[in-house]
């Protein structure tokens, strides 16, 4: 997988009204929450199953790079989570697969909390193929705010919740 390094009001960083992503032939992509953080990358033979299409573990990486990337731009990198002394982890993941991408497609993949309260955030992935504009999976994380010193869950401060925006989607 290559990543593309986030710019301003491109993949990679977080969508703004009036510069959407966009298809090859420069139509806007739809996503299923207006401003998702975007995340693009290109799919590459690493990624590829023995039935040469993406394989299913690749789409969780990409989901929990998305993810990274999005806390990170809005404030929350490794750095402030071991001053928080806090971690998120991953309690569960539920992913619909639609339609499969290949080695060479340019994807992006739009991320968005959902809900975030107490100790449990919600967050939402949309996986789109860059080129035609198709949804290629939807898929839904559930995270849990630990103290990674006791695994124990804690309370996330009203500041993070603040800072990552958290809202209802259009899921289909």
């Amino acid at each position: 997988m290559s990543p593309t390094p986030p710019t301003p009001n491109s993949p990679g960083s977080p969508a703004t009204p009036g510069s959407p992503a966009s298809t090859d032939a420069g139509e806007p992509i739809t996503f299923d929450v207006a401003d998702p953080f975007l995340f693009a990358l290109t799919a590459d033979d690493s990624d590829l199953d023995g039935q040469g299409h993406v394989n299913n573990a690749a789409y969780l990486r990409w989901m929990d790079r998305a993810a990274y990337a999005h806390s990170a731009a809005v404030g929350y990198d490794r750095e402030a989570y071991a001053r928080l002394g806090a971690t998120f982890v991953v309690r569960r993941h539920e992913i619909d697969y639609l339609v499969p991408a290949y080695a060479g497609d340019r994807i992006i993949v739009a991320t968005w909390p959902r809900q975030m309260s107490k100790a449990t955030a919600l967050r939402r992935h949309q996986i789109v193929r860059a080129g035609d504009g198709i949804t290629l999976a939807r898929a839904m994380t559930t995270w849990v705010f630990i103290d990674p010193r006791t695994g124990r869950p804690r309370r996330m401060p009203q500041a993070m919740i603040r800072a990552f925006n958290p809202r209802d989607d259009q899921q289909r």
